[in-house]
């Protein structure tokens, strides 16, 4: 049991979330890879570190959504 590899997220998941924020399926997978990476990192336990990651990936595009819409980051006005 010394492999502590992230398991794959079902790509189903990306899907959902690349249909659901009208992202291509390959920006949503570098994303989710990216913090499935970042968050392995200092783990001991990986176990939810998929669920964990697919949050930080639709609160990502949530954030992008929202600088999209309003042309900068939320608070700021000129």
């Amino acid at each position: 049991m010394s492999d502590q590899r992230v398991k794959p997220r079902p790509r189903g998941d990306i899907e959902f979330l690349a249909r659901q924020w009208q992202v291509p399926i390959q920006e949503v997978t570098r994303l989710y890879e990216g913090e499935c990476a970042a968050l392995a990192v200092n783990a001991q336990v990986t176990a939810y570190l998929p669920i964990i990651a697919i949050r930080n990936v639709r609160e990502t595009l949530r954030r992008r959504r929202d600088v999209s819409r309003n042309g900068r980051t939320s608070g700021a006005h000129d």
